[in-house]
């Protein structure tokens, strides 16, 4: 009665359950398998169409900037030519510079010598534009005098068919003639006015 017995209590278990793969039936490890693939192969697929779309994007953005470039250039091709007018005054008035101006041709027959002259280098511009063309009209505007040039129209043309169809991909457009303007004609225009 003397002596005190010690005795240990080991802590309670708990009932845990362990899974491990191998407690899983072959066919579920499998079919675990089977859904991770068909689920990279979704984030797979939308992950393209969305690369298609942003690359489709850009390429629009590409097309109507270029238009916006050669409409910035028919734009200081118009000025330009109104200002060799202005410096050729006698022959503006004459009507000289009246013809239709096309990129990579000679001077216009019927344009005078002095027109063809100041504008050698101005045609050579006018190729920076597709199919760039100016037609230039002083004889349905009011006369003029020997020191100043007639009011004149300067029609700087070009063909801006991309961007046309950036526009409206299911218009069915084609290049027009050089030196027409338009609906439907594919060609973008810039018009000035002189006084």
């Amino acid at each position: 009665h003397g002596r005190s017995h010690c005795v240990l209590h080991a802590p309670p278990r708990t009932l845990t359950t362990e899974y491990s793969m191998s407690a899983y039936p072959h066919n579920l490890r499998h079919h675990a398998r089977g859904i991770t693939l068909i689920e990279v192969l979704v984030t797979m697929v939308l992950l393209g169409v969305g690369l298609l779309g942003l690359a489709g994007l850009q390429l629009r953005g590409m097309q109507v900037n270029q238009g916006s470039t050669f409409r910035s250039q028919a734009a200081m091709l118009a000025e330009d030519m109104a200002d060799r007018m202005r410096a050729d005054a006698a022959t503006a008035a004459a009507h000289g510079y009246d013809a239709n101006w096309q990129a990579g041709q000679p001077a216009p027959a019927g344009v005078a010598p002095s027109a063809a002259l100041l504008t050698t280098d101005w045609l050579y511009r006018l190729g920076s534009l597709p199919a760039g063309c100016a037609v230039v009209d002083t004889t349905t505007s009011a006369p003029a005098t020997a020191t100043s040039p007639p009011p004149t129209k300067i029609t700087i043309t070009w063909d801006d068919t991309r961007a046309v169809r950036s526009a409206n991909p299911l218009l069915p457009v084609a290049a027009g003639a050089p030196c027409t303007a338009g609906a439907g004609t594919g060609n973008g225009s810039y018009v000035l006015m002189t006084e």
